[in-house]
């Protein structure tokens, strides 16, 4: 009796050693986890270079699909993302500019400025180096300057892109620029005064 009670529970840790691992995400779902990954990803593949970046993972997480393990990668990056899974707002580059051909046919442009922390997914049917199909995850920082587009340093195999978030307004100036562009205000205005008067004294002695 013993010893069918071992071989059943020696049964059951195989199986669960051969199942697929599983992980709770934020909101507590169960689902799978995410493919292994590849080969390191390139934060420097793009210019400027992401600040982080997931993956390489095998095949193309970029569908709607694989939306599980999307949300699993972006949740992997450096700071607190969570996508919602709405790939209604998400912004999708197909092909490159020009059809790979012309000055900016390596820009993936999504038709808008980023500004701040911005995550891009791409997917390359052969990236450059030993990885192969793949998809991969960036975390940009462009700031208040913001970015029009990126541009891929080497555009082997790319296939499609995604903006799954960035912000789409320019951030409000912290109250200390405030301070000094009215600094800067006032200052130009005595002086345009200044010279108003020199002026007229100069026109009354002629």
């Amino acid at each position: 009796m013993r010893r069918s009670v071992f071989a059943i529970l020696a049964a059951a840790s195989a199986v669960v050693a051969t199942s697929p691992a599983v992980a709770a995400p934020k909101g507590g779902t169960t689902i799978l986890t995410l493919p292994s990954v590849e080969d390191p990803c390139d934060v420097g593949l793009t210019t400027p270079d992401a600040i982080a970046c997931a993956g390489y993972y095998p095949g193309n997480l970029n569908a709607g699909s694989e939306t599980a393990n999307i949300q699993e990668a972006i949740a992997s990056l450096p700071g607190d993302f969570e996508w919602d899974g709405n790939w209604a707002v998400v912004e999708a580059t197909r092909q490159l500019a020009g059809d790979l051909e012309g000055p900016n046919s390596n820009q993936l442009n999504f038709g808008q400025t980023m500004f701040g922390l911005t995550i891009i997914g791409a997917h390359f049917g052969n990236v450059e180096g030993d990885a192969g199909n793949v998809s991969v995850f960036w975390l940009f920082d462009f700031g208040t300057e913001g970015a029009e587009y990126i541009t891929l340093d080497n555009t082997q195999g790319f296939s499609n892109a995604h903006l799954y978030t960035t912000n789409n307004t320019p951030p409000v100036p912290e109250p200390a620029t405030w301070a000094m562009m009215l600094v800067g205000f006032g200052a130009a205005g005595t002086a345009l005064r200044r010279s108003r008067r020199r002026n007229g004294q100069i026109a009354q002695l002629a």
